[in-house]
């Protein structure tokens, strides 16, 4: 059996341990932090088998020495970023990892970072999207250009609508309220079901009364809610990235 562990790191970040219990084997997606993740993988009894980096953003690679120091593995990073992230194997558009029983290929999502990519799972329509898409939100642009941002997200839409999305942030709460504010615009390019959100936002802060999070997201539901993803241009991609930038 394999699935997913969310251990939480910071304010707001999410490492993900991708764990095939047949073998005792675990894959690391973006360690920004080492201790809570040797923690969890001492006591789960689990042999590192390789670190996936989406980004070279010191959240998600900060702990990447550490853990290596803890346990040896290969680590694959994006070919873009093979000056800031040093000793790896280096990953772009197109490439196949087959990592014994784990299988992922590689997608570049330029636009948060110019060298950003997921690693997409077919078999079981897992995407480990770092800071690409979030739960009703975007990632800031900090270095690539609105229409990479915008064709990053197509290519998320393009994927299977039951696409299971492990974003790398706690950040759908706050974007909850943007969207509330885009319902109350009148030139807003929401073009979504009222009801779609009200039935999001009540699924939504149920799990957050309880602490639990967001995280993965549903790509069906997000397809119908989240502004990023219904916008229908560049245009619309920039308005609405602008204007959250001011909240």
């Amino acid at each position: 059996m394999k699935r997913v562990e969310l251990i939480p790191i910071f304010e707001d970040n999410y490492v993900f341990v991708i764990i095939d219990e047949s073998n005792h084997s675990a894959v690391v997606v973006d360690p920004g932090e080492a201790a809570a993740v040797i923690e969890f993988l001492e006591r789960s009894q689990l042999s590192l088998k390789a670190i996936l980096l989406t980004h070279h953003h010191s959240d998600h690679i900060g702990g990447l020495t550490e853990l290596l120091e803890f346990q040896a593995a290969p680590v694959y990073a994006p070919l873009k970023n093979k000056n800031s992230i040093r000793n790896a194997n280096y990953v772009q558009q197109g490439d196949v990892l087959d990592l014994e029983s784990f299988h992922f290929q590689v997608i570049s999502l330029p636009g948060h970072t110019r060298g950003h990519v997921a690693y997409w799972s077919p078999d079981r329509k897992w995407l480990f999207s770092g800071d690409v898409l979030f739960g009703l939100g975007c990632g800031r642009l900090f270095e690539g250009t609105y229409e990479e941002a915008f064709e990053s997200l197509n290519k998320i839409k393009a994927l299977p609508p039951e696409t299971l999305v492990y974003c790398a942030h706690e950040y759908t709460e706050e974007n909850l309220n943007f969207c509330k504010l885009l319902t109350r615009l009148d030139n807003s390019p929401i073009t979504g079901d009222d009801e779609d959100l009200v039935l999001y936002e009540n699924e939504l802060l149920g799990k957050r009364e309880l602490n639990l999070p967001s995280v993965p997201l549903k790509l069906g539901i997000e397809m119908k809610v989240n502004p990023f993803l219904l916008a229908k241009d560049v245009e619309q991609f920039r308005y609405l990235r602008d204007l959250r930038n001011k909240q």
